[in-house]
């Protein structure tokens, strides 16, 4: 079952960016699952892990497509991006001291990145790379 469902509103129409915003929901859907089946914990190294990744490659290539498209807030969307990483790697710190509320929290923060970076702040870019032509 899924928590949350790809939908236009977290689209930004660039392909690559669109598809690595689909993995992360995907780590959320699959966190949620866990949650329902009560079995939270043993996914929660994995979707650490992978959120680890993801702040590696996507962070990567969402600024470098932002350097191209010669975006203004590019600044301001490194230092989100920032954020996102120190969090994780907070979580994967609590998770060594085996932190007992951590699933929920990792759950909770996915699911607010998602509705308010993906929908809101990931736009913003978004028609400066049309204008230079990313897709």
């Amino acid at each position: 079952m899924a928590f949350i469902i790809w939908d236009d509103l977290y689209a930004t129409g660039i392909e690559s960016i669109d598809n690595q915003h689909k993995h992360l929901i995907s780590l959320l859907n699959r966190m949620f699952e866990a949650l329902l089946q009560k079995k939270g914990k043993d996914e929660l190294k994995y979707v650490i892990d992978e959120m680890t990744k993801y702040a590696g490659y996507h962070f990567t290539t969402e600024e470098t497509l932002m350097k191209k498209a010669d975006f203004s807030g590019l600044i301001q969307h490194h230092r989100y991006h920032e954020d996102f990483a120190e969090k994780v790697k907070d979580f994967s710190e609590k998770y060594d001291l085996q932190d007992e509320a951590l699933t929920a929290e990792v759950t909770i923060f996915l699911t607010n990145w998602i509705n308010e970076h993906l929908s809101m702040i990931d736009q913003q870019y978004v028609p400066a790379m049309k204008k230079a032509g990313i897709s």
